[in-house]
């Protein structure tokens, strides 16, 4: 009898959760229902605090154009971080972008290793920027390195403009 409660609970919260997510984005996206950004957030908040990562990467985008609330790049990164943590790829692949406007050098280096790890050759010349922008050229020469090996047309310009050759 136990088993068949916690079944009923669970799958209760599975479908409360993805009622909120799938809510949240009719309002926002007009999905069968009038576009609505105040009852977006409302329930795109609500499933973001129930744990769904696509929540809270949506609820980031909303903060960080402004889309129905007030733009706040800040709060964008943390809920970027949040959905990127849960390993929600799209936010995997922007977190490290907004803490490079943010000029938090730490968090963009350590969201941007792992998003080149997953395949974003890009990822490897902003790395290099960064390190540029901090001294490390031995670092910045090994990202440069591997967005040319990629192809990335501006990094030839990072290797001459730094002279990274010499380390």
């Amino acid at each position: 009898m136990k088993l068949i409660i916690t079944i009923f609970i669970f799958t209760t919260t599975l479908l409360a959760m993805n009622n909120n997510f799938d809510l949240g984005m009719q309002y926002l996206l007009g999905n069968g229902k009038v576009i609505d950004k105040n009852k977006a957030m409302y329930y795109l908040t609500k499933a973001q605090q129930e744990g769904d990562a696509e929540a809270t990467y949506n609820l980031a985008l909303m903060y960080y154009t402004g889309d129905g609330i007030k733009q706040d790049i800040k709060k964008a990164a943390e809920l970027l971080d949040e959905a990127a943590s849960k390993k929600f790829i799209k936010a995997i692949q922007n977190v490290g972008r907004v803490y490079m406007q943010l000029l938090n050098f730490e968090k963009a280096i350590y969201w941007l290793i792992k998003n080149a790890q997953n395949g974003d050759n890009q990822a490897n010349y902003f790395l290099a920027e960064l390190y540029i922008a901090q001294g490390n050229l031995k670092m910045a020469k090994i990202y440069t390195e591997k967005a040319m090996g990629y192809g990335i047309k501006d990094a030839k310009n990072l290797w001459k403009e730094h002279k990274l050759f010499n380390y």
